[in-house]
């Protein structure tokens, strides 16, 4: 195959990049124009705002003309660069993942953007983004990709007869998009966003005072006003967040193509992203106390290239909302090698008072101060501390292992309940730590760790024999698990 002629992007990326760029000066620009208007408006406060949009427009146009890309059977090669001129070659057998999106400006145009995802960038950024394609590119662009990887590993397989798309594994209907977002929380991340935006503007906003009037209203016993203040920012932060997951999750669906998994979701911004099986690390099944209330879990798999949706670096979620009954199945059509269905054992019956009084640890001291200097109403914050023995007694009974010959499961935690599968080909360490309180009842901590750097999962309290013989499974010491 010869390489293709160098092409440009569609013009539609340089409104794609210019939109960006201003996305992001946004707050620094209404600083500079509130800042110059403090003594009265006058032009020349614009003018730095103006010029700032006028330099983006023309570095948006001039990017555009300089940026080329092409690609043969072998690599793919993008320059770009306005005053600097970066010239980059990319082998296909190299690329970890491709996910394409939609956004807005994309789909007014027809045409998709391309992330490229190799083992040199930073773990869920895009080494090369190709910000307006044509979708026929796009998938000649992942089918030579898929090519390339085969012949690298000696495999011939047929190409699929028509590019017929394969029948979906896994889909959201309305319904689990709708559960899936009121239980999928978010709202304290809205309210940090916002927190972080009125921060631009603290030279502006009179915070003392806000906390001068705030503090003399709880002082003159308006603390209802204040609750209900926080309780309405906290509703409508929520309902922010559930907005923004059902616009995130909508159309979302599973296929697996060969030896590729593909995920496309979105509404506004259609996103698609293709995960090579044998990039796949690990399984991760995370089950909140309130999905699993009603059945429900989430599925992620953790991808060595990083976060190729946006999400957490490392994972990449495979089913937003699903049935537990169906978590295996699924989990096995994509990924056949797992075992799901594997039973856990428990922690020993000695780390039970330690799970029970490790949050009684920092929350007794507190509670007292609060509940003494709020008296006599304030005694009631007391039943907090049974509460939290009897949550750390369900994060004991939660908690759990399990080894074969080739593969290793942890679960912890109650709130969220997480449970990790990963190869023991995929595991880059395992460490064992102990505390002189954990010697004591001869117990360990197990930590394993898996590609990206930061992706691992932890279980506290497990057996110190228990945990020695783990160690040597990795070692390669004990082969005949079952």
């Amino acid at each position: 195959m010869t390489r293709k002629a160098k092409h440009r992007l569609h013009p539609i990326a340089i409104m794609a990049g210019v939109g960006k760029e201003l996305k992001n000066m946004i707050a620094p620009l209404l600083v500079i124009v509130a800042a110059g208007s403090r003594h009265g408006f006058s032009w020349n406060d614009i003018l730095v705002p103006l010029a700032a949009l006028i330099y983006t427009l023309v570095m948006g146009v001039l990017s555009w003309v300089r940026f080329t890309y092409e690609w043969d059977d072998r690599c793919l090669v993008v320059e770009e660069g306005v005053f600097v001129r970066k010239k980059r070659s990319i082998p296909l057998e190299r690329i970890h993942g491709i996910s394409i999106t939609e956004g807005i400006w994309q789909r007014i145009a027809g045409v998709v953007q391309v992330h490229v995802e190799t083992p040199g960038n930073v773990p869920g950024e895009a080494e090369v983004i190709l910000r307006a394609i044509a979708r026929k590119e796009a998938r000649a662009l992942q089918q030579c990709v898929e090519r390339a990887k085969n012949r690298n590993g000696h495999v011939n397989e047929p190409e699929t007869a028509a590019h017929r798309p394969p029948s979906p594994l896994f889909t959201l209907t309305m319904k689990e998009i709708w559960i899936a977002s009121l239980t999928s929380g978010g709202a304290l991340g809205v309210v940090a966003a916002l927190c972080a935006f009125l921060s631009q503007f603290s030279d502006f906003i009179p915070y003392e005072a806000l906390v001068r009037d705030i503090q003399s209203t709880w002082n003159g016993h308006g603390r209802w006003y204040i609750a209900l203040l926080i309780l309405s920012i906290l509703l409508a932060a929520y309902g922010v967040a559930i907005v923004q997951n059902m616009i995130r999750y909508a159309s979302f669906v599973v296929r697996k193509q060969e030896d590729t998994i593909v995920i496309a979701r979105g509404w506004l911004e259609r996103k698609a992203v293709s995960v090579p099986v044998d990039r796949v690390q690990g399984v991760v099944i995370h089950e909140s106390w309130l999905r699993r209330f009603f059945g429900y879990a989430s599925v992620s798999i953790i991808h060595a290239g990083g976060a190729l949706d946006g999400g957490p670096a490392g994972e990449v979620v495979l089913c937003p909302l699903v049935k537990k009954h169906r978590v295996v199945p699924i989990v096995q059509a994509c990924l056949p090698e797992y075992r799901l269905d594997v039973p856990l054992s428990p922690l020993p019956r000695r780390a039970k008072s330690r799970y029970m009084l490790r949050p009684l640890y920092w929350l007794t001291i507190p509670v007292g101060v609060v509940a003494y200097m709020e008296r006599p109403w304030g005694a009631v914050l007391l039943l907090v501390l049974p509460l939290a023995a009897w949550i750390g007694a369900r994060r004991y009974r939660a908690a759990g292992w399990a080894l074969s010959s080739k593969q290793l499961s942890l679960r912890s935690g109650w709130f969220r309940r997480t449970t990790v599968h990963l190869f023991k080909r995929h595991v880059q360490s395992l460490e064992i730590e102990t505390t002189w309180w954990q010697r004591k009842k001869q117990l360990a901590t197990i930590s394993a760790s898996v590609m990206p750097v930061g992706t691992y999962s932890r279980v506290v309290d497990v057996d110190e024999e228990d945990a020695t013989s783990i160690y040597r499974w990795l070692q390669g010491e004990r082969s005949n698990e079952t």
